[in-house]
């Protein structure tokens, strides 16, 4: 969608975001990883399942392909350049820990460890269970949050989404789903957490990053005249660590076929797909709604979707925070409350 952008000054820009809002007007705007290109896109938006993903446009989809997500039509696309930090470096060290009760954390202890039962029993061998946490928020200062986001998180895929039914929806996700251009695909497996730069692996993150890259795998294969897996590496999400193995294939497959073959990936739901499903249906107890769901843009063939994860909705005065960890057989239900908790700092050091 670059080639038809409009460049326009940073003040412009958010002018025009500002604009968009008091009109309730529906929009998009995404900055890719490692990139200093923010784009806003804005235009006719309507409700459609996962499986009417076609043609150009941009699309934000759930996590449960049961529910609607959307695709806009842009009629006008506006790029600038960041040159710079948008505000003064906000970096606060702030965990979901002072805003959750204990009962929060016994609760997410006991349905871990009934998941771990699960598994030990064969039923499966990894899920990803999820919390949502919702606090009390009636500051209008959306677009400094994202402004916070933008600052703070380089390296990952930003994106703030405005629709009035949704409210706001914004991330900054290290995840690709898949990016295909002409006959190539690119995608990953991104698993494993530790937020000690010194320590090792353990074998537990080395299986449930082991379980992703074979799950990718096997699903590339019979859409992919040929298949390369990169070696596994660690990178930086922040101030947290995860494994990453990336791929590179060459395939003719439709954007709604690879879609299909690879979402959500054991990263997002666990393994095998349709027993995790189930099994998140059972325990989870609220509605995923987009997180964990993918979005991104489709021009000519060519897509560029990402996993969105690390993101907060906030809509009638309630800010809402989504984090997950994988379980496996080896899971510890106090590491993995732990784990949660710190991945909240992503956002919330963007926000207080």
């Amino acid at each position: 969608m670059n080639s038809t952008a409009e460049m326009v000054s940073n003040n412009n820009f958010f002018e025009t975001i500002n604009t968009l809002l008091s009109e309730n007007k529906t929009f998009f705007c995404s900055r890719l990883p490692n990139s200093k290109r923010l784009t806003l896109s804005s235009g006719n938006t309507k409700k459609i399942p996962r499986s009417k993903i076609k043609g150009n446009g941009i699309f934000i989809m759930p996590f449960n392909e049961k529910n609607l997500g959307y695709k806009i039509n842009p009629s006008f696309v506006y790029e600038t350049k960041i040159e710079h930090k948008l505000n003064s470096n906000k970096n606060s060290l702030i965990s979901l820990k002072e805003f959750t009760k204990n009962e929060d954390k016994e609760s997410y202890k006991l349905s871990i460890e009934k998941l771990i039962e699960e598994i030990r029993l064969g039923k499966l061998s990894k899920i990803v269970f999820s919390k949502k946490i919702t606090l009390d928020y009636s500051d209008s200062n959306q677009i400094t949050i994202f402004k916070n986001i933008l600052d703070l998180y380089s390296e990952a895929f930003c994106y703030l989404f405005y629709t009035p039914n949704e409210g706001f929806w914004m991330g900054a996700s290290p995840e690709l789903l898949f990016k295909t251009e002409e006959d190539s695909i690119s995608t990953m497996a991104l698993a494993g957490t530790k937020f000690n730069i010194n320590s090792d692996w353990g074998d537990k993150e080395y299986s449930e990053q082991q379980i992703v890259q074979d799950e990718i795998l096997e699903s590339l294969k019979p859409l992919c005249s040929s298949v390369a897996i990169g070696k596994t590496q660690t990178i930086s999400a922040g101030k947290i660590q995860h494994l990453k193995t990336d791929f590179k294939g060459t395939t003719r497959a439709s954007t709604i076929r690879l879609v299909n073959a690879l979402f959500p990936t054991s990263a997002v739901a666990g393994y095998p797909r349709k027993a995790a499903l189930k099994m998140l249906s059972k325990h989870e107890e609220h509605e995923r709604s987009l997180y964990s769901g993918f979005l991104g843009t489709c021009k000519d063939d060519d897509s560029s979707l990402f996993v969105n994860l690390r993101c907060i909705n906030i809509k009638n005065d309630k800010i809402s925070f989504y984090v997950g960890s994988g379980i496996t057989k080896d899971s510890v239900p106090d590491n993995e409350w732990n784990e949660i908790l710190k991945k909240s700092e992503t956002m919330l050091s963007a926000i207080f």
